[in-house]
């Protein structure tokens, strides 16, 4: 059960909008999770209009126990299908990590997909370690593509290996073309994300989903992210 942690590269860069519609885009091809890991600015029900009464912080003195009714209880259904665990309002985060990884592993079972949204204080290698990809989200700005390397510079190998670039907000006018900004930073290219300030400002403002609009650039493009996804799990399936 493939898992995705969707990281930014640093603040700004979009890594919640990518991930919430990329577990929207992937509900497509079978069950997806969505887990906003984020504590007192956890966004990703407000990107998706939902009101979680509960979070993941519910879930962990029961982590190596989890039934349906514990799910039932904490995760939240958008109308689309996709389920997601929230953040919750408040906390320590430095508290959950040491049980976060058996929940994690329990969860995983249950879908086919899990993406993962993680704060920059828990974007650290030993959770990470725990995903099958680890999707580094950025702007082509140099700040943002300084800032990329370095956390492509900070990853043990084994995850390096796994990391795939998103090139968020990317325009015509850029001087390089994408394949060369991915091949500059040593990543392999996996989307880019064209500027869509009208589908963007509807999801943020009134929590209407990219990937749900038909005129969305941006949504059309995380689509094909989660097709180019898909067909590999798919092909790898087939190949063992």
């Amino acid at each position: 059960m493939p898992v995705v942690a969707v990281v930014g590269a640093k603040g700004g860069c979009g890594a919640s909008l990518v991930a919430t519609n990329l577990a929207l885009a992937l509900a497509r091809y079978g069950e997806t999770l969505l887990v906003d890991l984020h504590v007192g600015d956890a966004g990703d029900d407000l990107l998706l209009d939902l009101r979680p009464e509960r979070s993941w912080a519910d879930l962990l003195p029961v982590a190596g126990e989890l039934t349906a009714r514990h799910l039932e209880l904490t995760l939240w259904t958008h109308p689309s299908g996709l389920r997601l665990l929230a953040g919750p309002a408040a906390g320590s985060e430095s508290d959950g990590q040491e049980r976060w990884l058996p929940l994690l592993r329990s969860l995983t079972q249950l879908f086919a997909w899990t993406v993962i949204d993680p704060s920059p204080s828990l974007s650290t290698p030993t959770l990470l370690t725990a995903s099958d990809l680890l999707v580094i989200v950025t702007t082509a700005d140099p700040p943002a593509l300084r800032a990329a390397q370095r956390r492509l510079a900070s990853l043990p190998a084994p995850v390096r290996a796994r990391a795939r670039l998103v090139l968020n907000q990317f325009t015509r006018a850029h001087p390089a073309h994408p394949t060369s900004v991915a091949d500059s930073l040593g990543c392999t290219l996996l989307a880019v994300l064209p500027t869509d300030p009208r589908a963007v400002g509807f999801q943020v403002n009134f929590g209407r989903p990219c990937a749900l609009d038909a005129q969305s650039a941006f949504g059309r493009g995380v689509a094909g992210m989660a097709r180019t996804l898909a067909a590999k799990t798919t092909a790898g399936r087939a190949a063992a």
